[in-house]
């Protein structure tokens, strides 16, 4: 009975997990820079509504906006367990894989499912510590007023599902995948598919309300965003409101009708998470073992193509003088050139149907708005394809242990990156091409339906600076990629840290100016902050605002002329960005030597 009571409540493996945990350095960086985030935008927002406090001189103004800080911060912590739980929860099953120290786990007679649960709190603990840093958050909402218990219980559980969401989808990947970047990958971006799939089939076959699209009062059914924490919290906040003014006089029923809105929502966050993790246990012992072979789908397509090739075989490419070059364009999956042209063409002439598809839904006002979005979901895409590939392209070296002959060769360090690079050459044409066409299309979009007074000149600058976005950017991720890859050793936390740079990079700026100044797009100090960010000259063309960031006022008499210069700030954006990328390649060629013989 003791050895029984002993093997429920005895928990080894996950005392391992913490212990090695807690013995990593990044576990505690990682800590730091969710604390940091989430602290300075929570600041942000809070220096916001105290600005707006300032105006009046008895401050009453500020009373009852916790409800909106409190908003604000659910959100932000559903958006931290969005990015940070898959991190933690990928690697936990896959880990035991490529160690292949599974076998072993099972040969100490720890039966799969209590192995599991283990695994599970493995991952979930740690993102615990990092959502109790919002507790002081919560209590500064409530001081500020109109946060009362029951919305403060009510954004805990959304909080909570979220993160028992997250992390069963993360658990079933890992369980399925047999490395930890490509469990990650799928946490991410399947992830995305699964949540978003229910709104991108309302939006194509009845009326568009992705990214909050509801316009003119209509009301978007709650079974479209019922996998989606934010929006759920949003109808149990516009429930609690209405049940409030109803039960004013009883302030004892607003627990019950709070508890059954609160799980009618909620219910569908912990349904998927608990279906996620019986799929877990369900494939962890199929998948535990399996193979990497091709699956005979692909064998037969693969066969039939070889088959069909022998009557016209394909020019092969001799190294000539950049061998690894040839060498790595080969093994890639867009390296022979049949190969790349099929895929190019393939890819463009479907991106071009669903651009012209985007535009031709009802209204077409909205064109433009829904090619952004099409060329955010293409452009995420495109980031994280040279992310990975750039950072692969190198680490796999080390991971293969074929770096150190590499070396021998007379090429030497700072050729082998160079070659290394000139073979990433086709995913940038690739992803530029797809990205043209959006962009080309979404600026006559708003020569014809949004912009009346927008000239041929004015079209011409559009796309200058689409063109220019994608002629300077993607270098400067492959580069800073690399001078990750060349930094780390490990390729899941070289992938990881580089993302997450980009990820700070891109958005944090835009979102501190959202934050601090709601009204930055109207005022030139708050355009050239901006441009801190490598997607804030894009926002800028977007929105139409490139004139404003030199406005010079010309009086004649009576007369008052303002004129812009929309070229000087592309000029200077795109100038500062290739310098950048400059100085990033010339200190990834002066240390190659040093770093990849280190």
């Amino acid at each position: 009975m003791t050895s029984l009571l002993r093997s429920l409540f005895s928990y080894p493996l996950l005392a391992r997990e913490l212990t090695e945990r807690a013995a990593r350095r990044r576990t505690y960086a990682g800590r730091v820079a969710y604390g940091v985030v989430l602290y300075a935008m929570f600041l942000y927002a809070l220096h916001r509504v105290i600005g707006i406090a300032a105006g009046d001189p008895s401050g009453l103004s500020v009373l009852g906006v916790g409800r909106d800080l409190f908003s604000d911060l659910v959100v932000l912590q559903c958006s931290g367990v969005f990015i940070f739980q898959p991190a933690l929860m990928a690697g936990v099953i896959t880990y035991e894989k490529e160690r292949d120290s599974l076998s072993l786990l099972l040969l100490t007679g720890m039966s799969p499912t209590k192995m599991l649960v283990e695994k599970t709190l493995a991952g979930l603990l740690p993102m615990a510590t990092l959502l109790l840093l919002a507790l002081p958050l919560g209590a500064i909402t409530m001081a500020y007023g109109g946060v009362s218990p029951q919305l403060l219980a009510a954004g805990s559980c959304v909080v909570l599902s979220a993160w028992l969401q997250a992390g069963a989808f993360a658990l079933l990947c890992s369980a399925w995948c047999r490395t930890t970047v490509g469990a990650m990958l799928c946490s991410y971006l399947v992830g995305a598919v699964v949540f978003l799939t229910p709104a991108v089939a309302y939006s194509l076959g009845v009326r568009y309300v992705l990214w909050g699209a509801d316009v003119h009062g209509f009301e978007i059914p709650s079974w479209i965003w019922a996998h989606w924490p934010p929006e759920a919290f949003s109808r149990i906040l516009s429930e609690q409101e209405g049940a409030a003014s109803v039960l004013a006089s009883d302030s004892t029923a607003l627990w019950p009708r709070l508890f059954s809105t609160t799980w009618e929502h909620c219910s569908p966050l912990i349904g998927s998470a608990g279906v996620c993790w019986l799929l877990a246990r369900l494939v962890l012992m199929r998948r535990a073992f399996a193979p990497a072979r091709t699956r005979r789908v692909k064998k037969i397509a693969h066969s039939t193509v070889k088959w069909f090739r022998s009557f016209r075989p394909a020019h092969v490419d001799l190294p000539k003088d950049d061998p690894v070059a040839w060498r790595e364009s080969g093994r890639g999956v867009l390296g022979r050139r049949g190969r790349f042209a099929y895929l190019v063409v393939v890819l463009g002439v479907l991106t071009l149907a669903m651009s012209f598809f985007l535009l031709g839904i009802y209204p077409r006002t909205e064109g433009p708005q829904r090619l952004h979005h099409f060329a955010v979901v293409i452009g995420s895409a495109a980031v994280l394809v040279l992310v990975v590939r750039s950072v692969g392209a190198m680490l796999s070296e080390r991971s293969n242990q074929t770096l150190d002959i590499l070396l021998t060769t007379p090429l030497g360090a700072v050729e082998i990156l160079r070659e290394k690079v000139r073979a990433l050459w086709r995913y940038w044409v690739l992803f530029a091409l797809l990205l043209g066409i959006v962009f080309a299309l979404q600026g006559w979009s708003e020569y014809q339906y949004l912009r009346s007074n927008m000239m041929w000149r004015s079209l011409g600058q559009y796309w200058l600076c689409a063109g220019l976005v994608l002629l300077v950017y993607p270098p400067l991720i492959i580069w800073v990629s690399l001078l990750f890859a060349l930094r780390l050793r490990a390729q899941a936390k070289a992938i990881i840290a580089t993302l997450c740079i980009f990820a700070l990079w891109f958005i944090a700026p835009l979102a501190t100016l959202h934050f601090t100044m709601p009204s930055w797009r109207d005022q030139p100090t708050g355009l050239w902050l901006s441009l801190l960010s490598p997607l804030g000259i894009l926002d800028a063309n977007e929105h139409n605002n490139l004139a404003q960031f030199f406005v010079e006022v010309l009086k004649s008499g009576r007369t008052v002329i303002s004129i812009g210069r929309p070229l000087s700030p592309v000029l200077y954006n795109f100038a500062i960005y290739t310098l950048l990328t400059l100085g990033v390649r010339a200190l990834c060629l002066r240390k190659a030597e040093l770093w990849l013989r280190k």
